[in-house]
């Protein structure tokens, strides 16, 4: 039996977002936890995303995963870390500044801000 893919995405600042296909959750690091001690991504977030909010992210998201041009192998500072969970699970780890980074972000941050 197939489970729904869902998304996971660690920003250059190891913040982490959770993309189902009703919900978005933003998952801030904390001071303690970055390696700066001092960042904080911000107060944490959970807001309800529409279809088609979730169907721009999963192509922004199937799009990065098959786009191996953009991936690295190991992780480093402002990288990307895109998964899919389910049944037919990938990851990769997308080069910073790179596109794929980019449009993610922006849409993540779109959803976010207008609620």
């Amino acid at each position: 039996m197939n489970t729904p893919a869902n998304y996971e995405y660690a920003d250059g600042n190891a913040n982490v977002y959770v993309i189902t296909p009703t919900e978005l959750k933003y998952i801030p690091v904390t001071p303690e936890e970055s390696s700066s001690g001092t960042y904080s991504g911000g107060e944490p977030k959970n807001i309800a995303i529409t279809p088609a909010q979730f169907q721009t992210l999963e192509a922004l998201f199937e799009k990065a995963l098959s786009n191996t041009e953009t991936h690295m192998e190991n992780r480093v500072m402002m990288s990307g870390l895109v998964s899919r969970t389910g049944s037919n699970k990938k990851q990769c780890i997308l080069k910073p500044g790179s596109p794929d980074i980019t449009m993610i972000e922006e849409a993540l941050k779109k959803i976010l801000i207008s609620k």
